[in-house]
């Protein structure tokens, strides 16, 4: 199995809002909602593309997910998706991750040339409500079905862990009633899991099943979805005849307390192993999930990860333990169960492995079935062990197992809001000075808990269910603290504290009356490390709404300034490996404030990109793409450029500002800047090298020249403009044409100083041909690296001297104080010039009475001149000088020193006498 390595740039196409994670708490993913199953991607017929139809390379392609909820309020911030992989042309693997985040070094999904391979994953959501999908080699097609999100933005489900447990296997009749037959062509069954098995029969609204079809007579897939729907179009495992292919799904279930399976073609035998369960409403007995920033691997038997440097396969009919709990990331207690992607690798024979909780006996569940020597991923959700670890257990042979954790699920039934209201149901807003004050009181029933802390969020109310007007203000609260900004501790202890906010009513709505809702709270315990998320509906039991009569809002936004962030370098986007432009406004918005705003690009045949950003507030301060305050904030929007976007001139088509009142207004014909976008298609280089790429830097600046192969160029090229991190520069952007056919330009490398040869690293080169086309190199523009460096000489070898005399050998003591000593040295410095020294006068006893340091320079003749400090006052004697010498990289070198070396002809001596 092979591994990604991480990205030299972003993979992002398009920005959109913000996610709807906290400040802070972005690994909160909160609770539950089934969707689906919803095909979402799909490569072969441009679904989710935009309909640009074309597999999946090493670009990485992104898919907006923002809008799966239906509800622009409820933002996810993550999604499940089935994943499946087809018609590979690589033995490669397949990455999906967060937008905006370093490309995980992990991988998803395995697969060989020709193989089609479904597997689970469960990805947090880029700030922009994007996720991307990475392909290591050759291209493969990409299908992605949707089968829920997790949001706080409105109540949904917790999940509760339950199993490995099996409900279904046509083989030997479970679940079927005692009727032993595959599943046939064309055809479904249900399998009854409310009710079944420790699930409740009541408020489940998903199941957690392992799946795996056996013993298949065609080519099919098979698809999972609520009992008493229609079949949809999306798979959860597709599959070849004679085939055992396994697959985490997630399936909501249907009104009847059951799902169903779906053959395509041929027959199948099915098994269900249920992993756990959701459910709604109240008690509130499961876990809520947080991801990590990026997967870990927590186990690999190739390399002792998680063995305790044991590299040794899984052996026959045996197990090994993996702790979980208190690593990577993951708390030490109450965390129920655990989100991996467990790959095996290498087996020696066909064979199966199962993950269960650690101290249970093995079930008869599988999680991944295999061959001799394939390669084979699958997610798994475990629940994790009293001892906090899960056990991996083979069945035939060996085989080396590799797990990486993505996220995990952290329970909070403990916890409990037992009163949250504000002090009065209603107050007159319109004059711009009411404040109500928001009281609240936090349960926790473990005796083990010492301090409980969150955040709520109020929002203005929309027309309709979880529906939201204007900015998020999130306030923090922590036990036996006043937060600055969020919320005060009022009394109480970590069984039942009390906190207190004074909520300042907005004077403008885009009504006269507007209503305030707490719309999330989010519970933690910092000693049992629970969690808890209470959100929308699930809070509609309390006095969370204040109506307020407001003055309807009649300004909006002023003409924004729009800038952006390119400076010292020309505008330019190198689209292939997808990048991203940043736009800056200046914001004006007098009564209200602003909200939301939405940039509009135009393009080459009309072709328009968009990039959206938000304000919100966290204890009282404008968080995130927004700075200042609301009336008057500067903002960054993102406008994700993609690797189908047309190369040519973009400008800036209309920016749309919404306020905090939800009036929305938009802007045309702003002089912003013009970006260029360039897929390389048209002039293409290659071949960049400096030369000479070492350079003698410590007498001053040196000159070199970078040159490169150029093709496509039509009229010849015209400039070439080189882009540098560290001193270096360019004298020409009009290249020189080589009698090789390359192309080059001069620059140069500056200084050395501070002891250290100098250095620099070209990070971007653009070349424009006669006709005005454009190639960009280099991380400066996101596109395909140059790996050109320069760099100073390094020096080891220190300066010597040759031959060093004092100007004067023997005074009076009365002449000393109106003459100048100094030492006449020949110096020898062949790669750093001497440029500083030390001297030092030792009376007979060896002791320093005079010591002068400072810097020199070595003339032409190799002649340095140091000078020697006597005292006023020396008393007659004999003394002798030493000194140091100090080249430019900090090398120096001792003569008559302690330690040092001998002074070349003898001792420097220094008579003072009488008189």
């Amino acid at each position: 199995m092979t591994t990604a390595a991480a990205p030299a740039v972003p993979e992002e196409t398009t920005a959109k809002l913000a996610g709807g994670t906290l400040p802070y708490q972005q690994d909160l993913a909160g609770a539950f909602v089934p969707s689906g199953p919803t095909r979402l991607l799909d490569t072969r017929d441009g679904t989710g593309t935009g309909g640009d139809v074309r597999p999946v390379g090493q670009s990485p392609l992104v898919l907006d997910v923002s809008e799966v909820s239906g509800n622009p309020s409820v933002r996810p911030t993550a999604v499940v998706l089935n994943v499946t992989v087809t018609n590979p042309t690589g033995d490669s693997y397949l990455a999906v991750y967060p937008t905006g985040s370093t490309r995980p070094t992990t991988s998803n999904l395995n697969f060989s040339p020709g193989q089609t391979v479904p597997n689970q994953v469960t990805v947090p959501v880029g700030s922009d409500g994007r996720v991307a999908f990475f392909n290591h080699v050759g291209t493969t097609d990409v299908v992605a079905d949707l089968a829920g999100y997790f949001t706080l933005d409105k109540a949904a489900s917790t999940f509760v862990a339950n199993g490995p447990t099996r409900l279904l296997d046509t083989r030997d009749g479970t679940g079927t009633g005692g009727v032993r037959a595959q599943v046939g062509e064309d055809a479904s069954i249900g399998l009854q899991v409310a009710g079944v098995a420790g699930v409740p029969a009541r408020n489940v609204t998903a199941v957690v099943l392992n799946v795996t079809v056996t013993g298949p007579t065609g080519e099919s897939f098979l698809t999972v979805y609520p009992s008493g729907n229609a079949v949809p179009s999306a798979s959860n495992l597709n599959f070849s005849a004679g085939q055992t292919v396994p697959n985490l799904v997630t399936v909501p279930v249907g009104a009847d307390g059951k799902v169903a399976f779906y053959n395509h073609v041929g027959s199948t035998d099915v098994v269900a192993d249920l992993a756990g369960y959701y459910v709604s409403g109240e008690p509130r007995t499961g876990g809520v999930l947080r991801t990590l920033g990026t997967p870990k691997r927590l186990l690999d038997t190739r390399d002792g990860t998680g063995t305790g440097g044991v590299k040794a396969q899984v052996g026959e009919n045996a197990s090994i333990g993996l702790q979980v709990a208190g690593v990577s990331e993951v708390p030490s207690r109450n965390v129920t169960a655990v989100v991996l992607n467990v790959t095996v690798t290498e087996p020696t024979a066909e064979s199966f492995v199962s993950v269960y909780p650690s101290g249970r006996s093995v079930p008869s569940a599988s999680n991944l079935n295999f061959s001799a020597g394939q390669t084979v991923p699958n997610l798994v959700t475990v629940p994790v062990g009293a001892d906090g670890k899960v056990a991996f257990y083979n069945h035939v042979g060996s085989t080396d197992v590799v797990a990486d954790v993505f996220g995990y699920f952290s329970a909070g039934d403990r916890l409990g809001l037992s009163a949250l209201s504000f002090s009065q149901p209603t107050v007159d807003a319109s004059t711009g000075t009411a404040a109500v004050t928001l009281t609240w009181t936090v349960t926790d029933s473990d005796p083990q808990a010492r301090q409980n802390g969150g955040t709520i969020v109020v929002r203005q109310q929309g027309d309709g269910p979880d529906t939201y007007v204007g900015q998020s203000r999130v306030v923090s609260f922590l036990q036996e603290n006043n937060v600055y900004g969020g919320a005060s501790f009022v009394s109480g202890n970590a069984a039942s504290a009390t906190y207190s906010y004074r909520f300042a009513v907005p004077r403008y709505a885009g009504a006269a009356t507007a209503k305030w809702a707490v719309s999330l709270v989010t519970l933690h315990e910092i000693q049992s490390q629970q969690r808890q998320v209470l959100a929308g509906s699930a809070l509609a039991g309390f006095g969370n709404v204040l109506t307020a009569t407001s003055q309807v809002s009649t300004a909006t936004a002023l003409q924004p300034t729009v800038s952006t962030v390119y400076t010292g370098r020309p505008a330019y986007v190198y689209a292939g490996n997808n990048a991203y432009v940043v736009y800056n406004l200046g914001i004006q918005e007098q009564q209200s404030g602003f909200w939301k705003g939405t940039v509009k690009l135009v393009g080459p045949g009309g072709a328009t990109l968009t990039g959206s950003f938000e304000n919100s507030t966290y204890d009282g301060q404008l968080y995130s793409t927004c700075q200042s305050d609301a009336n008057h904030p500067y903002c960054s929007a993102v406008v994700l450029i993609p690797s189908t976007a047309p190369a040519g001139t973009w400008s800036v088509a209309s920016v749309t500002l919404t306020n905090n009142a939800g009036q929305a207004k938009s802007f045309n014909g702003l002089n912003a800047p013009l970006i260029t976008v360039t897929s390389n298609g048209t002039v293409q280089a290659d071949g960049f090298t400096a030369t000479p790429n070492e350079l003698n830097t410590w007498t001053g600046p040196a000159p070199f020249k970078v040159s490169m192969n150029v093709r496509g160029a039509q009229g010849g090229v015209r400039s070439i403009q080189l882009f540098w991190t560290g001193p270096c520069g360019s004298s020409s952007t009009t290249p020189t044409a080589e009698p090789d056919g390359s192309y080059s330009v001069p620059a140069g490398l500056g200084q050395s100083n501070n002891g250290s040869p100098s250095g620099c690293a070209l990070t971007g080169a653009a070349i424009t041909d006669g006709a005005g086309n454009v190639a960009v190199y280099g991380s400066d523009f996101w596109a395909p690296g140059i790996g050109v460096q320069v760099r100073g000489l390094p020096n080891t070898t220190p300066p010597t001297v040759t031959s060093a005399a004092l100007n004067v050998t023997s005074i009076p003591k009365s002449q000393a104080p109106n003459r100048s000593f100094v030492v006449n040295a020949q110096v020898v410095a062949p790669v750093a010039p001497v440029n500083g020294f030390s001297s030092y006068l030792y009376d007979s006893a060896g002791t320093v009475v005079g010591q002068v340091s400072g810097g020199t320079t070595v003339g032409a003749d190799g002649k340095a001149v140091l000078s020697v400090s006597v005292p006023y006052g020396i008393a007659a004697g004999t003394y002798t000088v030493g000194f140091e010498i100090v080249d430019a990289s900090w090398l120096r070198t001792g003569y008559g020193t302690p330690g040092g070396q001998p002074v070349p002809g003898g001792p420097l001596t220094l008579e003072i006498t009488e008189g």
